[in-house]
């Protein structure tokens, strides 16, 4: 399997015969394209139109963040895999209001019960189980009540705002609202840069297919991103990002010192990013037992398989069922 490159360091990106060079203060760093599905920069990197021509013909994306880990974009190659049939049924979905809605719901019905399967996991190390985790099945109930996106949005803020600080508990880090850019706190700092790694593994995954990015159900699809990355990446938030933030802070592989911290905001230090992209990849590469597959799968297969479902729904004009936890 193809594995994911990441840049720390600034320099000039060329291509140099049949590969990739990273030439930094007079060295030359090459970079074996044949393994690679995606680089992700966090550096400040020159690059001309051969070398992004080239990273088409190899089919790498390339995503760029800034120093703070902040996403700023995304270079995708020509996609090698296009269905106009699936394209119209995909847009044909977004147009229908009733389709929309249950794969819209199906999208956070199963991020809840993902978070709901975390808790319980872990359910002696919170304070008042019992009441909080019927709270939050109650605000899930609303979910069918919800005839709107804008409804279905309400419904997983309530549920996330309950949600947060649980997790919280599991971590032993204070909490008090979702914080996004900047974040701050140690948490919202981990949850939004491990979202935004996920966000742009699924892109990976998405471009593998035949699907096209651009058309989203759950969030508006707009010109500015690829909406439908953020909508699958919603069901694997709480199985990859929150699972692996527990594990980080709780066995210590991430410390305060890790973090660049002001009244203002909370950032990961490159040596904080660097430990935080390490283990993210690490656990993509874990396996569960598969109960229809009968094997062990990666996560990174499970998010691909994820993809190749949702095609399944919108071409034989099945329900589309998100991947609930079942481990």
């Amino acid at each position: 399997m193809k594995k994911n490159y990441y840049l720390f360091a600034s320099g000039k990106l060329g291509r140099q015969d049949n590969t990739l060079v990273l030439e930094r203060e007079g060295k030359k760093k090459f970079i074996p394209v044949e393994k690679i599905e995606s680089i992700s920069s966090f550096g400040e990197l020159d690059l001309n139109t051969r070398a992004l021509s080239f990273l088409s013909q190899k089919e790498i994306a390339l995503h760029v963040f800034n120093h703070n880990g902040w996403y700023g974009g995304s270079f995708v190659p020509r996609r090698q895999k296009v269905s106009g049939k699936l394209l119209t049924e995909q847009v044909k979905t977004l147009l229908d209001p009733v389709d929309r809605l249950q794969i819209a719901r199906e999208f956070i019905d199963g991020a809840m019960h993902n978070m709901l399967r975390i808790l319980q996991r872990q359910s002696q190390k919170i304070n008042g189980y019992k009441e909080r985790i019927e709270g939050l099945i109650e605000i899930r109930r609303r979910l069918s009540d919800a005839t709107t996106i804008n409804g279905v949005m309400a419904v997983e803020g309530a549920f996330r705002q309950n949600y947060y600080p649980l997790l919280a508990q599991l971590t032993g880090q204070e909490f008090i609202t979702r914080v996004k850019q900047p974040p701050l706190g140690i948490l919202n700092c981990m949850i939004s840069f491990g979202n935004t790694l996920l966000y742009t593994r699924t892109l990976n995954k998405i471009y593998q297919t035949q699907l096209d990015p651009t058309v989203s159900y759950l969030h508006e699809p707009c010109e500015m991103r690829f909406s439908l990355s953020l909508d699958i990446s919603e069901v694997f938030k709480p199985v990859i990002i929150d699972r692996l933030i527990v594990s980080l802070l709780n066995k210590n592989m991430i410390a305060e010192n890790d973090f660049d911290q002001d009244l203002n905001s909370t950032l990961l230090t490159t040596e904080g990013m660097k430990k935080y992209v390490q283990n993210f990849d690490d656990f993509m590469e874990e396996t569960v037992f598969h109960p229809t597959l009968k094997r062990k799968v990666s996560y990174n297969t499970l998010l691909l398989t994820e993809c190749y479902k949702l095609i399944r729904s919108l071409m034989a004009d099945e329900k589309y069922k998100a991947l609930h936890m079942w481990w």
